[in-house]
């Protein structure tokens, strides 16, 4: 009978019902168990030293997980991504798993995705987020540059307007980073942020936008503090906001006016799980503007995904915002009537100490 150290298996990994793959710092394949091997339908003498992009298509979503997990010191986490290659007889859903380690190099882990409502996974997703990706950070980067063309000719009049171009360029070309990377509005990346900066980017870009026919008016308590958030996230959500505000108040007669307040939540406490628990005060950030007010059979809808009160409106921006808004561990709500739509968002304010 055998002893027990003869029927040890040289590495456990070999027992593990999901493929591993050893990757270095160059992208190139170090080692793989059986599970890959069955995964990929390739021995691991086929395998080992061959660069991962002969083995996986190059446009995979894994190189992108690879990349980040090179920024990131946590593990990266994607379920539902397409693994597909050459030696893959058919494109195969799987949950990823990636993370760095000494020298430089990953520990990819490939287990078979179970059976999900395609619109849960992240599959298509990604597929939108390289496409947004690829048509969208090309043009970006062309009105940068032109933006940085008429700086440097001089044109000292526009250098505000041109300031708002570049930023707004870079925020977006963020974005799509982030989307394409698999990161959705629900998982922000918190930091310190002072929402009137952010709120003041907001307006001044509407102003550019807008032009004069909209008066915007900031009502800002200084004493608020700064607040735990993602700048680009909670910006877009702004953004959006203060975008429908301006379009329905341009729609009225006579001048269209959006108004931003912000203050703290007198009386009021948020109990967010995600936060950790207890009661947290609260910021108030509320846009109001004097346009022609949502109708209120679609009040309770508009926050839905494709749902927009407006004509060739896709219904996107405001469930944005409240992906973003709940994210955050905040709340919104709308009151609308003819002349008077106010949207208020409350965010947490995490206690000092």
């Amino acid at each position: 009978m055998p002893t027990l150290d003869q029927t040890r298996p040289a590495n456990l990994s070999e027992l593990a019902p999901v493929a591993l793959l050893h990757i270095d710092a160059r992208r190139r394949i170090c080692n793989v168990n059986a599970a890959a091997e069955a995964l990929l339908q390739l021995s691991r003498r086929a395998l080992v030293e061959r660069p991962l992009s002969e083995v996986i298509y190059h446009d995979s979503p894994l190189f992108e997980l690879i990349d980040r997990a090179a920024r990131e010191p946590a593990e990266i986490t994607a379920p539902s991504t397409p693994v597909s290659g050459p030696s893959v007889p058919v494109r195969t859903i799987c949950d990823v798993r990636v993370r760095s380690v000494d020298g430089g190099d990953f520990i990819l882990v490939l287990g078979e995705a179970p059976a999900r409502d395609p619109s849960e996974g992240i599959a298509g997703a990604a597929g939108f987020g390289r496409i947004l990706g690829h048509e969208v950070k090309n043009p970006l980067a062309g009105i940068i540059g032109a933006a940085q063309l008429l700086e440097r000719q001089g044109h000292t009049d526009q250098a505000e307007l041109l300031d708002i171009i570049k930023d707004e360029a870079r925020r977006i070309e963020r974005l799509v980073n982030r989307l394409s990377a698999f990161e959705l509005f629900s998982a922000p990346r918190m930091q310190g942020c002072n929402v009137h900066a952010l709120l003041d980017k907001v307006i001044a870009s509407e102003r550019a936008a807008m032009g004069p026919k909209i008066e915007f008016r900031r009502e800002f308590d200084p004493s608020l503090p700064d607040i735990q958030a993602d700048p680009d996230h909670l910006q877009q959500a702004f953004q959006n906001i203060v975008r429908n505000a301006a379009e329905a108040a341009s729609e009225e007669n006579g001048r269209g006016e959006v108004t931003i307040r912000t203050a703290y939540a007198a009386g009021l406490a948020m109990r967010q799980a995600r936060l950790g628990s207890g009661l947290r005060r609260a910021m108030l950030i509320s846009f109001e503007d004097n346009g022609h007010g949502i109708p209120r059979e679609r009040q309770a809808t508009i926050f839905d995904v494709f749902q927009s009160s407006k004509s060739g409106g896709r219904g996107l921006g405001l469930s944005v915002v409240s992906e973003v808004v709940t994210a955050h561990g905040g709340q919104i709500r709308v009151d609308s009537q003819p002349g008077a739509t106010r949207f208020t968002v409350l965010l947490p304010l995490v206690e000092a100490g």
